[in-house]
Parts: structure tokens; sequence; C-alpha cells
């Protein structure tokens, strides 16, 4: 008995889910010890390192996460599956060591650039980016082949002791030893190795002395394209740090990436749902019914995302604003930035749109779509950043990101069509968005008229959700029969 399509699109989405929301919530867990122990200042140096580290380690992959995909899964021979397992490990074992001596030698020249206003503690933090970087990239190629394998299990459970072990060093370095943000770095770059070290034993019947050259230069001939995608797309969702600390200072990108943080909650499904639907579309090409799969896939994702929408834009912040055990969840030095947790969640949901119309180029080999795309919103994120951001601050950084990511969702929504066209059943979709908004403005509406009575708002939200998913079953864009037959049985 086969599982039905979307059940194991939803069982795999759902495993990695528990290992995304487990190793992400760091970030959450943290939030109160960093947003009270570091200033908004240190908070903003801390985000434009880590943007950096974003930003290069796309350099550092070589396009490889991608291209490694593609010829692993569709690779049916064990012993060519190792050779190309092998023979990409060693290869970014070899450029990791070499970018990252050149970042941490050229330490002093990279703090120029950025114009740190502590100067040795910005050469320090790239030298430790350095040593972070190497062990990020070699780690990561492990997870891809528990991934391609749909080993959803064994990768769960490496996310775990990554978190146990990030966590509790963060924990003891910050609290207990008094450390300052470099203390981030060094539980990760610990727990990475440790990680790294298990990874490579799970995956050594994969390991081969037999190394192709051919093999190497074929995925960097695939997988170059997917550096510069890459590159454009976190140029996109990293550039309002570096306008935001252009414009105002330190402290604007420290309260503004503490707020986006919390934003970044819908990203954690978004990211499930993206580790499990590459694979899963992939294997997904010679079914006949896959337009059909595609399409209602689409349906639920819009229904899902938006509905975690409404939840989180109304929760999050009455949330970060109780105190605990005399602490602020979120210090209230950052409380200025919660007004764009709405605009960041919904610029994921965008995105996740995005990801899901990315079928079409790879079903018609026409990936270079996706970088003319990707081109196309660097550049308008460039503009509205300059635009927006003098205005407005850090409203306007998080404007220029989710519009960016609508005329993305829109190029790539004209052109999929046109290569491989999809019946979306967007009558269903017309009304998911028209509820969102009558739902939305009502709760709006609802607790701007009681700011600071917690249990009315809360109440008067959970109604107007549960209104909206009553109205979604009324109009049949949710079939609970459907949801039954997925979730509780298996399809012949």
């Amino acid at each position: 008995m086969a599982k039905s399509p979307i059940k194991t699109l939803l069982s795999h989405t759902a495993i990695y889910g528990v290992g995304l929301v487990l190793n992400k919530s760091l970030g959450f867990l943290l939030l109160p010890v960093y947003t009270n122990y570091f200033t908004p200042a240190d908070w903003g140096v801390f985000n434009i390192v880590w943007s950096l580290w974003i930003f290069l380690s796309v350099l550092y992959s070589l396009g490889f996460e991608n291209s490694f995909m593609k010829y692993f899964i569709e690779e049916k021979n064990k012993q060519k599956k190792a050779e190309i397992y092998s023979s990409i490990l060693v290869a970014l074992l070899f450029s990791s060591l070499a970018f990252s001596l050149c970042i941490y030698f050229g330490s002093g020249v990279i703090n120029n650039l950025l114009h740190f206003e502590d100067s040795i503690k910005g050469v320090f933090l790239i030298k430790i980016l350095a040593v972070l970087l190497f062990f990020d990239t070699i780690y990561r190629i492990p997870l891809l082949l528990l991934r391609a394998e749909l080993n959803t299990k064994v990768y769960t459970y490496l996310t775990i002791v990554t978190l146990i072990i990030n966590l509790g060093l963060n924990l003891f370095l910050i609290i207990v030893q008094g450390y300052g943000i470099e203390a981030i770095f060094y539980s990760y770059i610990v727990s990475v190795f440790v990680t790294t070290v298990i990874c490579l034993f799970v995956t050594s019947p994969y390991l081969t002395s037999k190394i192709s050259f051919g093999e190497i230069k074929r995925q960097l001939s695939f997988g170059f394209k997917f550096i510069f995608i890459g590159l454009f797309i976190l140029i996109i969702d990293i550039s309002d740090r570096f306008f935001l600390k252009y414009y105002y200072n330190e402290s604007v990108v420290g309260i503004y990436s503490a707020n986006y943080r919390l934003g970044t909650v819908m990203s954690l499904i978004i990211s499930a749902y993206k580790f499990s639907w590459t694979p899963y579309f992939m294997n997904l090409s010679e079914n006949p019914d896959n337009k059909k799969i595609i399409s209602s896939i689409f349906t639920y994702f819009v229904f899902t995302g938006l509905f975690l929408f409404l939840f989180f834009s109304f929760f999050i912040a009455p949330i970060v604003q109780l105190k605990i055990g005399g602490y602020y969840i979120l210090n209230e030095a950052y409380w200025s930035g919660l007004k764009i947790i709405p605009i960041i969640l919904l610029s994921y949901f965008f995105s996740g749109l995005h990801s899901n119309l990315t079928v079409a180029p790879f079903f018609s080999d026409r990936t270079d779509v996706l970088l003319k795309i990707s081109v196309i919103g660097l550049v308008a994120n460039i503009v509205l950043n300059v635009w927006l951001i003098p205005k407005y601050a850090m409203t306007g950084a998080a404007l220029s990101t989710l519009f960016t990511y609508v005329i993305m969702f829109g190029f790539l929504y004209y052109r999929s069509q046109q290569l491989f066209r999809i019946e979306f059943d967007l009558k269903k979709i017309a009304i998911i968005c028209i509820l969102t908004l009558i739902s939305y403005f009502a709760v709006f509406f609802l607790q701007s008229n009681f700011q600071n009575n917690l249990l009315y708002n809360s109440i008067s939200t959970i109604v107007i959700l549960s209104l909206f998913l009553i109205f979604s079953i009324k109009f049949s864009i949710i079939k609970v029969s459907y949801l039954k037959k997925i979730l509780l049985r298996e399809k012949t």
C-alpha cells in the first residue's frame, strides 16, 4: 500500500518541521537572554556579522547544494552515489579551507569596509566567522544526503543534538561566564563540529576513496548559476540591515533585527516545507497527475500560510511583552520595532509561494528563469530600500522586503504558466484572501479598542480565527473528509 502523494509530503514536512522548529527555536528561546544581556548596538553588530555569515555561506557552497540534490536523487547506482557524495565533500573541504584562510587574514580589510564603531571587536568577530564558515559548510553536505535519501528522522535527531549543545553553551557562556556576542559564535562552532563528526559517521557507508574530478566539474557547471541565485536572494533578505546601518546606526539595526527574528517564526513552517518540497517534486516529475497534485498543494499552502499569518500577527507582540521572573521576554528597549512583525510574516508567506512555483523551471529545464527573476528582485529591493528606508526607517526596510517578494512571485507566476501550465484553483485562493483581509481588520479593530486587555484580545482573536476556519470549510477550501483521508488512512 502506497501513501497518498500529499500525505507523503505532509509527513516529511512534519518531521522536518519538528527539527527546524527545535533548531530555529533556539533564536526565540534565547531572545530574552540576548535582548536583556546585550544592548541594541551590540545586537546590531552581531546581526551585521550574522548577515555576512549568511551571505558568504552561499559562496562557500559553490552551488553544490542544488546540484547534489539533483544528481544524487537521479542516480540509482549506490556506488555512483557514494562517488558523488565523497567527491563533493572533498571539493568543499579544500575550497572552504581556502576561503576561510582568506577571510581570517583579510579580517582587517573586511572590518574597514563594514565600518564597525569598535574596530578591534569587529576584526575579532570576523576571524571567528572564518572558522565558523568552514565547519558550517562541511556540516551541510551530510545533511543534504540525509534529505536526498528522505531520512528525515535521523536528520531531526542530529538537529536536536545541535540544538542542545548550542543552547547549553549559549546559556553557560553568556549568563555564567559573562561573555559578549562572541559567545553565540563559539556555541555554534562547537555544536556544528560535534554534529559534523556524528554526521560523517552516520553517512560513512557513502564514503569512498574514489574521487571523481569529472563529477565535481559537472556539478560545478550545473550549480554555478545557483550561486548567483542564492546570493541575490540573500542580498534581498539581509541588505536592509546594511541600509539601516548606513542611514541610521547599529542600535536601529539591533532593534529591527530582534523584531525581524520574531517575524521569522513563519519561516519555520516555510523552511520545513521547502526541505521536503525539493526532493518531493523532483520525484514527482514522472507522475501523470503531477499538475493536479501541485495545484492542490498550492491551495492548501495558501490557506495554511495565511492562517498562520493571522495567528502570529496578533499573538506574538502581546506575548513577548510579558514579564517573567523580572525580565520582559523582549526587552522594552526593542519594542519600537514590534510594528514590523506582520510585514515580515507576510514577506515569508510570499517567499513560500515563490518556492512553490520553482517546479516549472525545474521540470522545463529552464533554471535560468530563476536567475533572471532573482536579478529583478535584487534590483527592486535595492531601489525600494533606498526609497523607503530614509523615509520610514524600520517599517520601510520591512516593506521593501515584502514588496520585493510580491514582485518576484508575480514574475515567476507569469513565466511558470508559460513553461509548465497548471490550473490553479484561483476561485478558492481568492476566497481565502478575502477571508484573511476581513479577519485581519476585524481583529485589528477589536485589539485597537482594548489594547491593554490581553485576555479579551486573545479571546476575540481566537473567535475570529475560528470563524476563518468555519468559513473555509463552508466554502470547501478545506475538506474535513479529505484531511481525514490524508492524515488517517493510506491510499492504495
